[in-house]
């Protein structure tokens, strides 16, 4: 059967289908246009996204794969393979991987090649869809999708139910459901779009319809050519678009050696019980509410399942040490506490940390190195390590990767340092658990948080591995400085430090807007950036990695959040300077956690 032919037949049973005359229908009654307009725009729609597999193109893809991604080995954790793919012969697989790089779903089918999984149909953006390479990748299984689909309500109609007649056919799907690669290494909040479209088709498919299960999968590197310039475009750089040339340069930056990729799968989320869980939590089977759980749910396990790489800690143990360069044991020392914390916690790492010997932390310093992230003065006494001027975006890119199993312990001590400043007679406990769940809120666009019940037996777990009983001493607020010190490890102004400094910058430019006035929101971007740098130059702010588009994105969701984009009178103009306020107290608490840490 011709390329052709299959796109036709697909179609053509899309459209025969009921559910198809159903939405036609619908589709009529809500725009008013002809219906045989609406059918022909459904039918390029339709064929525009087929995608079909065939042997001899996926062969072919695959070899090109393997030579994009020659810069790696792949490690791939295979004890979950053969229950996944047992699992896959009877449902349909989603899997829903984070997303680091273009190379990431070449990684991701070396991965699950010759453990007995079919070939996914995985939805990617159409910026990507370049001849010749579109129609290879398309009888590979690769579905291009239109990125924004705001004033076409014929297209997502169409994609809800190819996604549909795919789960009827028992394909398994793959997307990267953030959207877009993360420029700051964290995972990123997700888009709802495709995953609302996958659980409409899911649910129009009937109770009858087979399950489906959602695999989330995590794919960290050890080091990415892609860093470098999803730096410079977070510094308010200009993205370079994707084109044949682009193409070109990607793949012969591809030849140098780079280490190991690392794939680890999560738990499989049944999407049925997922759907009836998130309604039962939020007390409503309205999507709107619904999906986002869903999503949270998988963003969880991806978190959980992303091995702690040596590029990860060295990048944590470098950044922030007031600009000074670092000797072996000097690193050492800064390293050993938190592998010990790791260690004791039993969180995931990769086979090749050993960073507690000097041996191992030559050679992941001796890595970075060569890739030019970090620094190494040998003209001295000793070799002495730095990260390298302008590379600090880069090498936060790899600390990130991991800062959200630190986000919980840098809140408690950011909590506890401003607890310490309250009234001496206050009840340390209680004053702690309310700036907590303040910080909680100031952050919850950049990390996915527990509910407050488990927030709250996270932190007393972690003020017992800070100190054991500490939550059932009576402890008055001058002793708690001290007793931070002595744990030995401080973690919150690498963890929230960057990102709190970067909220605070656009907190101080809003409270300069006339409240009544509508918002630029681009404009407000551009000058807090610009606005940082000044401030990073007159050593006024602290860390580089605060002039970040996406750190201040951020915070501008969460302004509008709290209702302080406008426009509006007095009480507003009172609101935002109140929002500063609230994060410039955070970002004076950090600086009290710095440098006792320095200290120590």
């Amino acid at each position: 059967m011709s390329e052709a032919d299959h796109e036709r037949r697909a179609v053509e049973l899309v459209m025969g289908t009921t559910q198809y005359a159903e939405t036609l229908h619908a589709l009529v009654e809500r725009t008013g246009r002809n219906e045989a307009d609406l059918r022909e725009d459904s039918r390029t729609a339709l064929a525009e996204m087929a995608a079909y597999v065939d042997e001899s193109a996926s062969r072919v893809w695959d070899r090109m794969g393997r030579w994009l991604t020659r810069s790696y080995e792949v490690d791939v954790d295979t004890s979950t393979l053969a229950d996944l793919a047992e699992l896959g012969r009877r449902h349909s697989l989603v899997f829903l991987p984070n997303h680091r790089s273009y190379l990431d779903p070449l990684v991701l089918r070396a991965a699950m090649a010759g453990h007995g999984f079919p070939s996914n149909y995985t939805l990617g953006g159409i910026n990507l869809a370049m001849w010749p390479l579109s129609e290879l990748g398309r009888r590979s299984g690769l579905i291009f999708i239109r990125r924004s689909t705001r004033d076409d309500p014929v297209y997502p109609a169409m994609l809800r139910l190819y996604l549909g007649f795919l789960l009827r056919q028992h394909a398994n799907l793959e997307w990267y459901f953030e959207g877009g690669r993360t420029r700051t290494g964290k995972l990123r909040p997700p888009r709802m779009g495709v995953l609302r479209y996958l659980v409409d088709a899911f649910r129009a498919n009937g109770d009858r319809a087979d399950d489906a299960y959602l695999v989330p999968v995590s794919i960290v590197y050890d080091q990415q050519h892609e860093v470098s310039a999803l730096s410079r475009e977070e510094g308010g750089g200009t993205k370079t678009p994707e084109s044949l040339t682009w193409l070109y340069r990607f793949a012969r930056a591809q030849g140098r050696r780079r280490g190991r990729v690392h794939v680890r799968f999560g738990p499989p989320l049944s999407l049925r019980d997922a759907l009836v869980d998130a309604g039962s939590r939020a007390e409503t089977d309205d999507l709107t509410a619904v999906v986002p759980r869903v999503a949270f749910e998988v963003a969880h396990r991806i978190n959980a399942a992303t091995p702690i790489t040596p590029s990860a800690l060295v990048a944590f143990g470098l950044l922030d040490n007031d600009g000074r360069a670092m000797t072996l044991a000097e690193t050492l020392g800064v390293l050993e506490p938190l592998v010990a914390y790791v260690r004791r916690r039993q969180l995931p790492l990769t086979a090749d940390v050993d960073l507690g010997r000097p041996e191992g932390l030559r050679k992941a310093l001796a890595t970075l190195v060569r890739e030019g992230v970090v620094v190494e003065y040998a003209g001295g006494l000793e070799p002495v390590y730095a990260i390298a001027p302008d590379r600090q975006h880069e090498a936060a890119f790899y600390r990130n990767t991991v800062t959200h199993y630190f986000i919980d312990r840098a809140i408690l001590e950011v909590a506890l340092v401003q607890a310490a400043g309250e009234d001496p007679d206050a009840d340390v406990v209680a004053a702690t658990w309310t700036r907590a769940l303040a910080l909680r809120d100031l952050l919850k666009y950049e990390f996915f948080f527990a509910t407050k019940h488990e927030f709250d037996a996270q932190l007393r777990y972690e003020t017992d591995l800070m100190r054991p009983g500490w939550a059932e001493e009576v402890a008055t607020t001058s002793q708690i400085t001290g007793r931070l010190s002595g744990s030995h490890l401080l973690l919150a102004h690498r963890v929230i430090g960057p990102f709190l400094e970067a909220y605070s910058v656009v907190a101080d430019r809003l409270v300069t807007r006339e409240p009544a006035a509508p918002l630029d929101r681009d404009g407000l971007i551009a000058e807090s950036l610009g606005f940082a740098h000044q401030r990073w130059l007159q050593q006024d702010l602290h860390s580089p990695e605060s002039i970040s588009k996406d750190l201040m994105g951020g915070a501008l969701k969460l302004a509008g959040n709290r209702d302080l984009l406008g426009p509006g009178g007095d009480e507003l103009r009172r609101s935002r300077q109140h929002f500063a306020d609230e994060l410039a107290a955070a970002v004076e608490a950090i600086a009290v956690v710095r440098s006792l840490a320095l200290k120590d």
